[in-house]
């Protein structure tokens, strides 16, 4: 197993956890500004020896390398899907001319959400294709 598949493995447990326990604390605690709290265990992507955060480490391969920039392109084509949804789901329930109100402790959860959906699509991405064999 390659580093950057210990690497996704790893992000893939961590985004896992991180849904958990925000399910955990918004059962207890409900909406609000405390369950933002959570957010704070996706520092751990940072840890392992495997991270693809690279300063004295080696370096990829071709192929690690081709992997690596599919898998950012499809946690960003994601968020981008994503993204684009949620302005049309907004324009077509509101309105298009509507004004919106949004708590700063729920804009930071969308950034919190749109980065565990990128982190988890580039994860899965990365494993199905060190998966995939030498055609992928």
């Amino acid at each position: 197993m390659s580093d950057s598949e210990k690497w996704a493995w790893w992000t893939l447990g961590v985004v896992v956890l991180t849904i958990a326990a925000y399910g955990a604390f918004l059962a207890f605690l409900g909406h609000g500004p405390a369950t933002s709290a959570v957010f704070a265990l996706l520092a751990l992507t940072a840890l392992p020896a495997s991270s693809r955060r690279y300063f004295t480490g080696r370096r990829f391969d071709e192929r690690e390398s081709a992997i690596a920039n599919k898998a950012l392109l499809a946690g960003f084509r994601a968020f981008w899907v994503a993204f684009v949804g949620l302005i049309v789901a907004i324009g077509f329930i509101k309105g298009w001319d509507a004004t919106l109100a949004v708590p700063v402790w729920a804009l930071a959860q969308t950034i919190w959400w749109a980065v565990i959906l990128v982190l988890g699509v580039q994860a899965l991405t990365t494993i199905l294709l060190y998966r995939g064999g030498p055609h992928a």
